[in-house]
């Protein structure tokens, strides 16, 4: 009874440690497909620097976006036709298409469906469409056109229960839909923006849009769609807003770090610049490899507390004993990839 107790009291205070310092452990990066040299990049989300030029090597056509879906890295490939499935260290895991994509772009994963911007009508494509797949099975879905409203569609961007879907082409920059495709009008069309690219959050909530034929990065107001500020961006593609505030956005050059202080732009990365989009990589405290650190990995430590030997899948750091260290990793990373 009292060696129960203890080790209660003990797991209390490493709760209490783990309230004290959440987060530390986070490996959460920025990611982008390098399409020049076809590969994937990792940019840290606090400053933009660069955490590894070559994560993995990509297999070309063009790939413009990469997205977690779950364990998975999933990379639209513009002139492959087709969205590789990737492991997070690299290994192919297979694709959607190109039966049904031609020139895809940008895409997003919505309440564990995958949309995509598609363009052309090659290999039974729907033209100018939003096609969607289901993201556990890769079943397709259908898809709704954009023809007329967002005639060329390069980014698309969640808004609550509507998406924003950018074009490179008039009649709208950017188009407001419903999730099953009905239009809700134009969300933001002016001369100052034009060809946009990557959407993306800003701090305050409000948009951030790339502009490639513009040549900058504009701010535009959430609800109603109006330009708040901009900044230089020749060729721009990807945009993302990092946690000190600046700015990372992309074009055939690499990647550069906009800071609003300055008003100046760093390259910090050569390369062919695409989108970016966050990775978290959750391998340690997934004990049971279902790529989510939950109750059942907890559970499997705490039973296995105390036990010695070798190749213990409780032994998170290998010393060789199931004990505080492999916890902490547990509690640290505890709701990654759920």
């Amino acid at each position: 009874m009292e060696s129960q107790r203890s080790f209660w009291l003990h797991l209390g205070w490493l709760l209490a440690v783990l309230l004290a310092f959440t987060g530390a452990f986070g490996q959460t990066y920025v990611m982008m497909p390098d399409s020049t040299n076809n590969r994937l990049v990792l940019f840290d989300p606090e400053t933009g620097s660069v955490v590894n030029n070559n994560l993995f090597g990509l297999a070309g056509g063009t790939p413009l976006h990469a997205l977690q879906v779950g364990n998975e890295i999933w990379v639209s490939e513009q002139l492959g036709d087709r969205v590789s499935r990737w492991s997070l260290t690299g290994d192919f895991l297979g694709a959607l298409g190109p039966s049904g994509l031609d020139n895809i772009r940008g895409m997003a994963l919505i309440d564990g469906v995958l949309y995509v911007t598609n363009a052309g009508t090659a290999n039974g494509a729907p033209g100018a469409a939003i096609v969607k797949f289901d993201a556990s099975t890769g079943t397709p879905l259908g898809f709704f056109s954009t023809a007329g409203l967002a005639p060329s569609p390069f980014g698309i961007l969640r808004d609550g229960e509507t998406i924003l879907v950018s074009s490179a082409s008039a009649n709208d920059d950017i188009h407001r839909f419903d999730l099953n495709g009905n239009s809700l009008g134009t969300f933001h069309n002016s001369t100052a923006l034009n060809f946009v690219e990557q959407m993306a959050f800003d701090a305050d909530g409000n948009i951030l849009a790339a502009g490639f034929s513009s040549n900058n990065v504009v701010v535009l107001d959430r609800d109603t769609g109006a330009i708040l500020r901009s900044f230089s961006a020749p060729g721009a593609r990807g945009v993302f807003q990092l946690r000190n505030g600046n700015i990372l956005w992309t074009n055939s050059s690499g990647a550069h770090v906009y800071n609003p202080s300055t008003g100046t732009s760093t390259l910090v990365y050569a390369g062919g610049g695409r989108y970016l989009d966050l990775l978290a990589l959750r391998v340690e405290g997934d004990i049971n490899g279902d790529g989510c650190v939950d109750d059942a990995d907890l559970l499997q430590v705490l039973f296995a507390f105390g036990q010695t030997g070798a190749e213990l899948p409780e032994d998170v750091n290998g010393d060789g004993v199931v004990d505080d260290a492999d916890l902490l990793v547990v509690l640290f990373n505890f709701g990654q990839g759920c």
